[in-house]
C-alpha cells in the first residue's frame, strides 16, 4: 500500500508491496505524490516488475529538467540564463529518455556535438548544470542514480584566460571614433570600466542613491559573485561620474546591454581595432593597478574577487615596469 508522509518542506510518497523493493519518491506538494502513488500501484497491478515501475523507468529527463526548473532555477538570481539552458536542454532528445537511460555516453555524446558550435567554458557551464539536476534528484528526490553520469566523464578544456591589453593609441582612436555618434555615453563608460575594473553589467547597473560622495565610494549591492561589494573610486572616475549628471533619475547609464555590446562593436569595425572584447577592458583596470603598486588585497577589493589567486590571470607587469621598480 500507499504511505504519503511530510519530510521537511517535501512530501515523500511510499510504495511497498509483498515480495516488491520499496519504492519512494519525493515531491514538493502532496497532490503529486499521491499522483505518483496512484500511477505505482496500478502498474503493479498490471504487473509489471521494478524495472519497469521505479522513478528512474516511470521519469524521463526531461520531466526532471522541468521539475529543476520550477523547484529550483526560479530561486536563483541567474534564474534568466538558466531558463535559456533549461530550454536548450529540453529541445534536444536526450530530454525524452528515461533516467535509467541516462548514460556516461549520452553526456559524452552531447560534449562532443555541442563542442562544435561553443566553446569550452559554455559546454561546462551547461554539463555543470545537468550535473547539478542528477545530483540534486539524488539528494532531494529521492531518484537512486547511483554514480552521476556527468561526473564521469571528460569536461572540455578551458584555455588560458585572456590578456588582452590596450595598446598605446587604441583609447584615443576610440574617442575620435566617437567623436561623430550618438551612442554619447559610450566613451565615457570605456573610461569608467578601465579606471574602476567594473564589469559591463555591474556599471549599467549603478544607480545614484548608492553613490557617497563625501567618502567617493559607490555600493554594487549585487555582483557576480552573488556579493555586494563597495568599490572606492579615483577621482577621474568621480568626474565621469558627475559628468553624467541630470541625464537619468535612477541610473548613470541608462541604455541596455544589448545597445552597448552593439555599439561597442560597430565602434571596434568602424576604427579597425582588432581582437578588443569590452571585458578586457577589466584586465586592463586590474593590471594598471598593479602597476600603480596597488596590493593584492586592495586590488581584490576594489575588483570584487575573492580569490586572491584569480588575480593572477589578470595581473600583466611587463618586464619593462619592473626594471622601473628594480633601479
Amino acid at each position: 500500500m500507499a504511505n504519503i508522509r511530510k519530510r521537511g518542506d517535501s512530501w515523500q510518497a511510499k510504495v511497498q508491496r509483498k515480495g516488491m523493493p520499496v519504492l519512494y519518491q519525493t515531491f514538493a506538494k502532496k497532490s503529486d505524490a499521491a499522483v505518483w502513488a496512484r500511477q505505482i500501484e496500478a502498474s503493479i497491478d498490471r504487473g509489471e516488475t521494478p524495472d519497469e515501475v521505479g522513478p528512474m523507468a516511470t521519469t524521463t529527463f526531461g520531466e526532471l529538467i522541468a521539475r529543476y526548473q520550477a523547484e529550483v532555477t526560479v530561486t536563483k538570481r541567474s534564474a534568466r540564463q538558466e531558463n535559456y539552458r533549461m530550454k536548450r536542454f529540453l529541445a534536444h532528445p536526450m530530454s525524452k529518455l528515461h533516467l535509467k537511460d541516462l548514460t556516461t555516453g549520452v553526456f559524452a555524446g552531447y560534449r562532443n556535438e555541442r563542442s562544435k558550435s561553443c566553446g569550452p567554458q559554455q559546454v561546462r557551464h551547461e554539463l555543470n548544470l545537468m550535473g547539478h539536476i542528477i545530483r540534486t534528484a539524488t539528494i532531494d528526490w529521492d531518484f537512486p542514480f547511483g554514480k552521476n553520469p556527468v561526473d564521469l566523464i571528460r569536461k572540455p578544456k578551458i584555455p588560458p584566460g585572456r590578456t588582452r591589453r590596450l595598446i598605446p593609441g587604441e583609447l584615443e582612436k576610440m574617442r575620435e571614433g566617437m567623436e561623430k555618434s550618438e551612442s554619447t555615453y559610450l566613451i565615457p563608460m570605456i573610461e569608467f570600466a578601465i579606471e574602476t575594473a567594473m564589469r559591463r553589467g555591474e556599471i549599467l547597473g549603478l544607480e545614484w542613491r548608492n553613490f557617497n560622495f563625501r567618502t567617493n565610494t559607490v555600493l554594487l549591492p549585487m555582483t557576480k559573485n552573488g556579493h555586494p561589494r563597495t568599490v572606492p573610486l579615483s577621482s577621474k572616475a568621480m568626474d565621469i561620474i558627475r559628468s553624467r549628471f541630470g541625464l537619468d533619475d535612477k541610473r548613470v547609464f541608462a541604455v541596455t546591454e544589448t545597445a552597448v555590446r552593439l555599439a561597442f562593436d560597430r565602434l571596434m569595425d568602424r576604427i579597425r581595432i582588432d581582437d578588443l572584447h569590452f571585458h578586457d577592458l577589466r584586465h586592463e583596470a586590474i593590471t594598471r593597478l598593479f602597476e600603480r603598486g596597488l596590493t593584492v588585497p586592495e586590488v581584490a577589493l576594489i575588483s570584487g574577487h575573492r580569490e586572491y589567486r584569480m588575480l593572477t590571470r589578470y595581473t600583466h607587469i611587463s618586464p619593462e615596469e619592473l626594471v622601473k621598480k628594480l633601479g
